[in-house]
C-alpha cells in the first residue's frame, strides 16, 4: 500500500533543490511537499509520486492538511512557522523538528539528530555546533537519507523535466552575487578571472536576476561551465549536470556532494569565517587566481 508522505522544506531555494533527492526513496508512495511559494517552480511537478506542492503561505491549504493522517512527516526546517505546522498535523511517524509545548521551544527527533545537532536549533551551543559542522565529512544528502533509514548512493537532484542542459561550447557562466546574509561568500576575483577566460578563447556571461526562476535555470543550462560560490546557481548547475567550480569561503564544502563533476576551491581561512555573517577579508583574499584556474583546468580538461 502506498504511504502518505509529507515533506516540509521551505527555506533557501538551494536547500529545497538538494532535498529533492528524497523523492527517489518515496517514488512508489504519495508525497505532499510544503515549501515557500517562490520554491514551488523548482520542484519536479511532473514526478509521479509528488501529488501536491503547497505553499506555506497558502494558509487555507495548510489548514486542510489537518484532515489527513500522514504515514510519515519529514519536518526538515528549523523555522518556527514550519515546525509548528508539522506539530499540528496528524501522523503515524514524525522525523525532524517539532514544537515542544511543554518547553515552548523547537526540538528534534532522535533519528534526525545527526543533522539538527549541526543546525541553528542544535541542543549544543552555537560554537560547539559550528565546530561539529566544520569537522563533519558527510553531504547533506547523506544526512537526509540516514534520517529515513537509507544510504545515499549518488542519487541526483530532481528539478522540472523541461529544464535540460543545452550547453553552448566555450560559454562559461559566472555567479558573482551572494546574499546579504553571507558577505564573505562573494569572491573578489571574478572580473579578473573573466578577462583571462576571454583571453583564452572563452565567452563569459555573468548571471543576473530573472523574474521567472525557470528562466534563470535556463540561463545556467546554456553554459558549458559554471563558476560560483556556494549559491543557488551551484545547486542548479549540479542538478543540470554541468561541470562546476565552486568557491567556499565561509560555508561547509563537505556538505556539498560533487557528483563527480564539481571542483571545490576552499579558502585556507575557512574556519575563521565559518558561518560568520560579518565580512572576513582573509577568507576571500586568500583565494587566488591560480587556485581557481587550476580547478577550471580540472573540469574542462579531464
Amino acid at each position: 500500500m502506498k504511504k502518505q508522505i509529507l515533506i516540509i522544506k521551505t527555506g533557501a531555494t538551494g536547500d529545497v533543490v538538494r532535498t529533492s533527492v528524497l523523492l527517489h526513496i518515496f517514488a512508489n508512495d504519495e508525497i505532499t511537499w510544503i515549501t515557500a511559494e517562490k520554491n514551488k517552480c523548482v520542484l519536479p511537478d511532473r514526478f509521479p509520486a509528488l501529488r501536491q506542492i503547497i505553499a506555506i503561505e497558502d494558509v487555507t491549504s495548510c489548514k486542510n492538511l489537518k484532515n489527513n493522517v500522514f504515514d510519515w512527516i519529514l519536518s526538515l526546517d528549523d523555522e518556527m512557522e514550519s515546525v509548528k505546522l508539522a506539530s499540528s498535523l496528524s501522523c503515524k511517524k514524525l522525523t525532524g523538528a517539532f514544537y515542544n509545548h511543554d518547553s515552548q521551544k523547537m526540538e528534534y527527533t532522535a533519528d534526525s539528530a545527526a543533522w539538527f545537532d549541526l543546525s541553528l536549533i542544535s541542543r549544543y551551543d552555537k560554537e560547539t555546533a559550528d565546530k561539529m559542522k566544520y569537522e563533519a565529512t558527510k553531504s547533506v544528502q547523506s544526512y537526509l537519507y540516514e534520517m529515513v533509514g537509507h544510504t545515499f548512493a549518488g542519487e541526483e537532484y530532481l528539478i522540472p523535466e523541461e529544464i535540460i542542459a543545452n550547453p553552448t561550447p566555450k560559454l562559461i557562466g559566472i555567479e558573482d552575487r551572494a546574499g546579504v546574509r553571507w558577505p564573505t561568500k562573494r569572491w573578489n576575483g571574478y572580473e579578473k578571472l573573466s578577462q583571462k577566460l576571454e583571453e583564452n578563447g572563452y565567452k563569459v556571461c555573468f548571471f543576473k536576476e530573472r523574474s521567472d526562476m525557470r528562466d534563470f535555470m535556463r540561463d545556467i543550462a546554456a553554459c558549458s561551465l559554471i563558476i560560483t560560490g556556494d549559491t543557488l546557481t551551484m545547486h542548479f548547475a549540479l542538478a543540470l549536470k554541468i561541470p562546476t567550480v565552486a568557491i567556499f569561503t565561509c560555508t561547509s564544502p563537505s556538505e556539498i556532494y560533487d557528483y563527480g563533476r564539481m571542483e571545490k576551491v576552499i579558502s585556507p581561512f575557512l574556519w575563521k569565517a565559518f558561518y560568520k555573517t560579518t565580512y572576513i577579508p582573509e577568507a576571500v583574499e586568500s583565494i587566488t587566481q591560480e587556485m581557481v584556474w587550476e580547478a577550471i583546468e580540472k573540469v574542462i580538461l579531464p
